[in-house]
């Protein structure tokens, strides 16, 4: 199984992930230009979304190492989340503050069951210039592991 979208320039492809296969169309691909922590030379990725997933989504890596993230919209995880960033990372999205933005927090599954998601370091996407970073919201107090099910 090929984990990257490297293939991928111009029109649709099938990538096969950890999480299973998905159709991916090259002109959504999200351009992340620090990467994401531990995985900086992945400068771009597909948001992939299958009903076998919901409500989690995948978030893989079409270029440098082998990488793919569940992720799920924090509001699913904590209806009250707060969402609100700093002038900073405003600007390095290219947003403004009327500019509607995708939110999604990382899911960890460990061999034992046990689900994570981290509220602390959300990714956020700019929809509108397909540009995308992992951030820190403003006096965030939530947990880089908020634990989503009992497990076994």
């Amino acid at each position: 199984m090929e984990p990257q979208l490297q293939l991928v320039e111009e029109g649709h492809s099938v990538v096969e992930t950890p999480f299973g296969a998905f159709d991916v169309d090259a002109k959504d691909l999200v351009s992340f230009p620090d990467g994401l922590p531990g995985f900086e030379q992945c400068r771009r990725f597909a948001v992939l979304a299958s009903t076998a997933i919901a409500p989690l989504q995948c978030l893989h890596a079409a270029d440098g190492q082998p990488a793919s993230f569940l992720a799920i919209d924090p509001h699913r995880v904590l209806p009250r989340y707060r969402r609100q960033l700093t002038l900073h990372d405003t600007a390095r999205l290219g947003a403004q503050r009327e500019t509607p933005l995708v939110w999604l927090v990382l899911v960890t599954v460990e061999e034992h069951g046990h689900t994570y998601a981290n509220l602390r370091a959300p990714i956020v996407i700019n929809p509108e210039r397909m540009i995308g970073f992992q951030v820190m919201p403003l006096n965030t107090l939530y947990p880089v592991r908020h634990r989503l099910t009992a497990g076994d």
